[in-house]
């Protein structure tokens, strides 16, 4: 499943891929691609930050708008 996950117009936001702790800064306006491979994970938003976990079982991916692939390690 692939799903599209956008910043606010004027406020950037960090997000972190979990059970890894990895982090990546998304600018304001812009956005990443996630795909869970297997079954469909979790999103978490916080105040300051929103987690993305992976699916039990299963694995994430994900790119920034350039189509660069976001490491997740």
């Amino acid at each position: 499943m692939n799903f599209t996950f956008t910043a606010k117009p004027k406020e950037s936001i960090i997000v972190v891929f979990e059970p890894v702790a990895e982090e990546f800064a998304i600018p304001a306006g812009d956005h990443i691609v996630v795909e869970w491979i297997g079954e469909m994970g979790e999103i978490s938003l916080e105040p300051d930050h929103a987690v993305i976990h992976s699916p039990m079982g299963g694995d994430i991916r994900a790119w920034d708008s350039n189509g660069v692939e976001i490491r997740i390690w």
